[in-house]
Formats: structure tokens, C-alpha cells, sequence
């Protein structure tokens, strides 16, 4: 098996959608089946892969990042989807498409999130592990968001300054994520329509409101007294107290956000995050500041 080659492809192929699709079901459960069928992979997005027998054996995605990082622009290639079959373990695949995407974008700073049971993995390539943190409102915001309340949707143009749900197939939805405008300058990225549409689509159908009074989307969801507002898609910069009396959630204690706020003139509480939920690594010179979130929405 290792004299196989290695296959490049980089969206829309229907045999090559199908097999990656049972590879990633078999390894993490999750299908990419939506996503394909509204064609969103797009150009950024490149999955490295091995095949044999009309199987995918093992696999590695690469999404060239275009990003913001402490206020510069910046490169960054994003590693997913690594896996293997369970068939085709201990043969050293993962590794040769490691060291394939490295030497393709040698070079190019990378980074990927991964679980504790990869930890000794990642560093053999000069990898390194770095604190991530969630930033977090505690209180404050509670008093506006209990009184407001959310209308279902009725009709594209709609003046209502209540939060109004959407589908997440409402061309309102695609049209504020390719037209996004405002940007955290502490850390995020600008080239991640598709991926953000995949976590519309797996992860946020059904958290995702319309603000029609400050033409803006926000995904958020509500557990306990926890809220959590996964991304605030917005054309033009907003402070967060004009956002929080247009949203549909009562008693709440505390927002966490999926993204760094500074964009939303707040200044939050950084908190670590466990290595036993999300352990980042990164790849080449990044002079990342000292605390920020990397977009729960573009993390492929």
C-alpha cells in the first residue's frame, strides 16, 4: 500500500465526494453530503488522499487561509480531515500525506485543531502546541436580551427590529457571508465563506437569525443561562449594545463567543480552554497576540 500514489482533488468530483464521504463517516461520524449537494467546496479547499481498490484509505484537507492576525494580513494553510481507515492504520499513510502538504506549501505557516489523542503526533513535524482561550461576557448584556423576542420569517426585506429566523438556504444568509465586511483585527479570517456555510449547515441550522434593523445575521444558541453566539456576520462595523435588544434569549449569565469581539467594542474575560476540549497546533512564524479565538465558523 505505501507504493500507492498520492491523489489531489480539489472540489465537485462525484466519485471522489462519495468515497471521501465514507472515509470521514467511518472516522468521525459526520457526512459532508449537504455540502456537496449545494456545491460549496470551493478553490480553497484541497483534499490530499490515498486510494486503493476504489477506496480512500487516508486523507488530509488543506484550506489556504487568507487571514487577519494582530491586524496584518496574513497566509495560513488550515489542516482537516486527517484520517485514516481503520483497515489501513500503522502503515504510515497519514504520514506521507503529512509530509506530501508540507512540502507543497513549504514555507506557508499551518495550524489545525485536534484531540489529546493525537498529541504526540503533529510535533514530529514541527507542530507546536499553543493555548487556546474562549472569550466570555459574564453578566451585563442579561437585562436587554430578556426583553426581546424573535419573529419566524415572512418576507425578504423585512423592516422588523426583532430578530427574524432564517433558513439557512435563505439567499439572506449567503448574501451576508459573501458580502461580510467587518473583522476582528486581533485574529480572523477572510476567505472562509465555504466553511462557514458547512457549519450553517451541520452545526447552526437552526440558530441562525436575521436582524433586519441593522442588516446583520447572528448564530447563536442558547444552553441554560449560557449564551452563545457562534459568529455576528455584519457588512459594516455595530457595537454589541445595539445587537443585544434585537435577540430572542431570556436569563442569561454569561455570552461566550465563537470569534474574537474587539470588532463589537466590548472587552471580554479570556478564558483557557481545556486541553481536553480543542488543542490547537501551529506551524511557522505566527506572532499571534497573547489572547484571541480563531473563528468557530472556519474551522475546517
Amino acid at each position: 500500500m505505501n507504493d500507492l500514489n498520492i491523489t489531489i482533488n480539489n472540489k465537485n468530483d462525484p466519485k471522489y465526494e462519495v468515497m471521501l464521504d465514507a472515509l470521514v463517516g467511518e472516522v468521525f461520524g459526520f457526512s459532508f453530503d449537504t455540502w456537496f449537494e449545494r456545491k460549496l467546496w470551493d478553490d480553497n479547499y484541497i483534499s490530499y488522499s490515498i486510494i486503493d481498490n476504489g477506496k480512500m484509505q487516508a486523507n488530509l484537507c488543506v484550506f489556504d487561509n487568507d487571514m487577519i492576525v494582530d491586524g496584518k494580513r496574513f497566509r495560513a494553510i488550515q489542516l482537516g480531515a486527517v484520517c485514516t481507515s481503520k483497515s489501513a492504520r500503522g502503515k504510515g499513510l497519514s504520514r506521507r500525506l503529512m509530509e506530501r502538504v508540507l512540502s507543497d506549501y513549504d514555507e506557508v505557516p499551518a495550524f489545525l485543531f485536534a484531540n489529546e489523542s493525537v498529541l504526540d503526533f503533529y510535533p514530529k513535524f514541527g507542530f507546536q502546541q499553543v493555548q487556546a482561550y474562549r472569550p466570555v461576557l459574564n453578566v451585563g448584556f442579561t437585562g436587554n436580551i430578556e426583553t426581546a423576542t424573535y419573529t419566524t420569517y415572512t418576507a425578504t426585506g423585512s423592516t422588523e427590529k426583532r430578530a427574524v429566523k432564517l433558513d439557512v438556504d435563505d439567499p439572506i444568509v449567503k448574501n451576508a457571508i459573501n458580502n461580510r465586511g467587518s473583522f476582528s483585527n486581533i485574529l480572523d479570517c477572510l476567505n472562509t465563506a465555504s466553511i462557514q456555510m458547512f457549519h450553517l449547515l451541520k452545526d447552526y441550522p437552526d440558530d441562525i437569525y436575521h436582524l433586519p434593523s441593522l442588516d446583520m445575521i447572528v448564530v447563536a444558541y442558547q444552553d441554560n443561562k449560557r449564551l452563545f453566539i457562534a459568529d455576528i456576520i455584519s457588512k459594516n462595523p455595530v457595537t454589541f449594545e445595539l445587537i443585544t435588544p434585537c435577540l430572542p434569549f431570556k436569563n442569561i449569565d454569561t455570552i461566550e463567543f465563537g470569534f474574537s469581539p474587539d470588532h463589537l467594542n466590548i472587552t471580554p474575560t479570556w478564558e483557557p480552554v481545556p486541553l481536553t476540549d480543542v488543542i490547537l497546533f501551529t506551524k511557522g512564524i505566527w506572532n499571534l497576540p497573547p489572547h484571541f479565538r480563531f473563528p468557530a465558523m472556519s474551522e475546517t
